[in-house]
């Protein structure tokens, strides 16, 4: 990306001169002075009412440089005409496009049509769904006198009645939007007053149309009569020398990097003010980032969702955490942004619930092991968020819990916070407002206001309010760069424009109508139809296109998909630009194999598989058991493979170590088998309820894994000629030394078996692997470490040792049963081969050796070491 280094020498506005909206200015206050001359109006007695409020200032410039002396234009928007003539403060059933506000009239109006008919989500859903229809509608209840209203919408309520039961809701929240809108007082009811009718303030009243016909400033013009002027902005000023540039891209990535690169060439330049068109708001946050970064001031004038703010994570991480289902990873969310508690605390909680495999918060807080590492005061404040209560007294108390958790200084500090504090109604007094609206709804006998709502109904309040908010950021000095939708181009004179996210995705030349609407409904009640919508903005990639400097990009795919250009920069004629980006001539140094040696960083003792990983791979070993390096276990994980075998285990454990010697029988076993998979399993938190779904599959093979079991049991236990062997210990942990080194182990089982030598002790290690890889490991008694190391933690002379291979079905060969003992008949001599490697093995280690990384075989596929020993950037040797 190229440096920020712009050409002040340049002479940027001078190159503007010929800006088509230069002259589409030009040309409107010249229209505008014949008419005023015609009419013998002075220009203080006119008004000109502009699309947008950013054209306001481009209309007053436009004037004052043709009309340097005198009184000016009144160049004005409809909502800011109306504010200049009386304040409008929303009456509590009014649509106030405040979602704090609105979500209680909506939910007002949805209880008198259906009282406690819809649950909970759908309810939710209507509420949402009908301030959403409200606010489409409002522009063209807007745009009616307020006397004529309910007229008005009376004929359109009728028709658009509940009909076919399919359609029931949707036509319901129809009418309940058209009902409301026709009710409601708006900010531009002031316009259809006698302050602002021909002749109070003004004598002339010129509607400037943009690409899309305002329904207000149609019906105001209509209102006006002879006395009011329309003229077509988008019309005027076209011509002159387009200079387009046409960039396809790679990714997303490559895509906000280009743009990025684009905006600051043009800066550099010297043609500033630069647009950068939002089409793509994920990109454009992106690029604006980026270009922050590059030190570049932008202006966004579009914003972004206030639910996507930092300030939002923060105060939904509290709402979660209080949740009474919350989990671990929710908590140590909130734990981690706030700052009540040491950071010291907070890693040293997360250490030890990852240890334990603690998923829940209400599972740690029965946890004895993580009292001491527990925030003070935390439990407190999380439970006291979890009763119902009205929603004032929410807003009340969640202000203090903020401030509780260290929160609320954050939020003061930060823009986006303040205005979340603001919508939210956080500030002292501030809950107040809702209380009278909420009050003055329920006593029209329309609401319950009042009602207490649950915290999950409180949460989704305020994630509704926040989705509702746009944050807009505030940009010190003049700005570089101007964030703005494609439509807003129009009338502003920019030196350059730069326009990503001109795909067939977000650039289509026909665009989906917003809302539920049929098109029979948008045709009835007059919202702009899909044609409408599709010519305005044709009208407006056409106005694009005619602005001098102008830089189009699209990305060809999008997370391995082929994406296609829009169709409009499919028609038009190739003119690649050159990529503004830097290049740089890398010269590729793929590092050698990783040799390192430690002989002064030894592991205290081994375990089998940490004497695996040296077999294996010393680099591995160098990393995972010298150096520590290993993955923390995610505590929100779908229960795996992993834990089926550690259920299994700890259900076979309780199972011997209460049966020992008896023989109650197979249906007695069974019972007690069932009963003690059903407790394992809850108190590991793999039931449903806890873990999710994830542990239903292995819970459904659970019958034919138990079957396996039983069937094997008795012949194992009985023996070919007497009885088998017993069962002693499970869950063995041992420890015993090879030299100088200290080996410990936890052997599954261990059982004895009667002799005329005297008891022989018979290791057993439980796998649900499959069957093939569990004997494929005795093939080789000098290559099975497990069962050999198994063997040197006991002092025995003689012993036995196999693995106990546990599945839920039967393999091809007749004597391959669900539940197969695969033993190791060299355990005995692979035991003290084991001792003797190790032993020269470690020796090597402690002397400094270097622990090359093998990079060869299957061990390779899922090492977690593999990123650090770059094997896939080694040299090709």
């Amino acid at each position: 990306m190229p440096p920020v280094s712009p050409d002040l020498d340049s002479g940027g506005p001078a190159a503007r001169a010929d800006h088509p909206a230069h002259r589409a200015w030009s040309l409107l206050v010249e229209r505008i002075q014949r008419t005023l001359q015609d009419r013998s109006v002075p220009a203080g007695r006119a008004v000109v009412l502009v699309p947008y409020a950013q054209l306001m200032d481009a209309g007053r410039r436009a004037w004052a440089r043709a009309h340097p002396n005198g009184f000016a234009l009144r160049f004005e928007s409809s909502r800011n005409w109306a504010a200049s003539l009386r304040p409008f403060v929303p009456g509590p059933g009014d649509l106030s496009m405040d979602m704090a506000r609105d979500s209680l009239m909506a939910s007002a109006l949805i209880d008198r049509v259906a009282p406690a008919r819809a649950d909970t989500a759908l309810r939710a859903v209507m509420v949402n769904r009908l301030v959403e229809a409200a606010r489409q509608l409002a522009p063209l209840a807007a745009a009616v006198p307020p006397e004529q209203r309910l007229a008005w919408a009376e004929p359109l309520r009728q028709s658009m009645a509940p009909g076919a039961q399919s359609l029931h809701w949707e036509s319901l929240l129809a009418t309940l939007a058209l009902t409301w809108v026709s009710t409601s007082a708006y900010a531009t009811d002031v316009l259809w007053s006698p302050l602002a009718q021909a002749g109070a303030h003004a004598d002339l009243l010129v509607v400037l149309q943009g690409f899309q016909q305002d329904p207000l400033a149609a019906a105001l013009a209509a209102r006006w009569g002879d006395q009011a002027l329309m003229l077509p902005l988008s019309e005027m000023g076209a011509g002159g020398s387009p200079a387009w540039q046409l960039h396809a891209c790679g990714d997303a990535e490559d895509e906000a990097q280009r743009a990025a690169a684009c905006v600051i060439a043009q800066v550099n330049s010297g043609r500033v003010p630069v647009a950068l068109v939002a089409n793509d708001r994920v990109l454009t946050r992106r690029v604006s980032a980026m270009l922050q970064g590059a030190g570049v001031v932008v202006r966004d004038e579009t914003g972004w969702k206030l639910s996507t703010t930092h300030a939002a994570a923060q105060l939904m991480s509290l709402l979660r955490a209080a949740d009474a289902r919350a989990s671990m990873d929710d908590v140590l969310d909130l734990l981690k942004q706030a700052t009540t508690w040491p950071e010291a605390q907070v890693l040293q909680l997360e250490q030890l619930v990852r240890e334990a495999g603690v998923s829940r918060w209400r599972a740690a807080l029965q946890q004895a092991r993580l009292a001491p590492a527990l925030p003070e005061g935390l439990a407190a404040l999380l439970e006291g968020l979890q009763a119902g209560r009205p929603l004032t007294s929410w807003l009340g108390d969640l202000g203090p819990a903020l401030k509780a958790c260290g929160l609320w200084a954050s939020l003061e500090a930060d823009p986006a916070g303040q205005q979340l504090m603001q919508a939210l109604r956080l500030g002292e007094g501030a809950a107040m407002e809702l209380a009278g609206v909420a009050d003055a709804i329920a006593g029209a006998g329309a609401s319950r206001g009042g009602a207490r709502i649950s915290l999950a109904a409180f949460t989704a309040w305020v994630r509704d309010v926040l989705e509702g908010a746009s944050f807009m950021p505030r940009s010190t000095g003049e700005a570089t760069v101007v964030v703005l939708p494609l439509a807003q181009l129009l009338g502003r004179a920019f030196a350059a424009t730069v326009v990503p996210g001109c795909d067939e995705a977000h650039l289509s030349p026909s665009p989906e109508p917003p809302g539920e609407w049929t098109a029979a409904q948008r045709e009835l009640l007059g919202l702009p139809s899909r044609e409408v919508l599709a010519q305005a903005a044709a009208s407006a990639w056409q106005a694009t296109l005619a602005l001098p400097q102008l830089d189009v990009l699209w990305r060809t795919q999008d997370r391995g998909e082929a994406v296609l250009p829009s169709a409009w920069v499919q028609a038009l004629p190739a003119q690649p630009g050159e990529d503004p980006r830097v290049q740089r001539a890398l010269t590729a140094s793929p590092p050698p194999r990783p040799q390192p040696s430690a002989g002064d960083v030894l592991p205290e003792s081994l375990s089998a598989s940490a004497y695996q990983d040296l077999r294996d791979c010393p680099y591995r070993f160098f990393a995972m058991r010298q150096l520590r390096l290993i993955d923390a276990p995610e505590l929100e994980a779908e229960p795996d493979q992993r834990d089926m075998g550690n259920w299994l285990h700890a259900v076979l454990r309780a199972f011997h170590e209460e049966r020992a010697d008896a023989r109650p029988g197979r249906e007695a076993d069974r019972a007690r088998l069932n009963q003690l998979a059903d407790e394992t399993a809850a108190a590991m938190g793999l039931n449903a309820g806890e873990g999710g779904a994830g542990f239903l599959p292995y819970q459904a093979v659970w019958p034919a894994l138990r079957e396996g079991y039983l069937d094997w049991l008795p012949g194992f236990e009985a023996g070919e000629g007497g009885p088998g062997p017993r069962f002693v210990q499970a869950e063995a942990a041992l420890s015993a030394r090879t030299g100088p080194w200290q080996l410990y182990g936890k052997l599954d089982r261990i059982d004895v078996q009667d002799s005329p030598e005297g008891p022989i002790p018979f290791v057993i290690d439980y796998k649900t692997e499959s069957r093939i890889k569990t004997t494929e490991r005795v093939k080789e008694p000098l290559e099975d470490t497990q069962l050999a190391f198994y063997a040197a933690l006991l002092p025995d002379e003689n012993l036995r040792a196999a693995y106990l291979s546990i599945t839920d079905k039967r393999g091809d060969a007749a004597r391959d049963t669900p539940t197969l003992l695969i033993e190791q008949p060299e355990v005995l001599m692979a035991r003290e081969q084991l001792r003797e490697g190790l032993a020269h093995d470690m020796a090597r280690v402690a002397a400094g050796q270097p622990m090359p990384a093998l990079g060869e075989g299957r061990v390779c596929d899922f090492c977690a070491a593999r990123g650090l020993c770059r094997k896939d950037f080694w040299a090709v040797e």
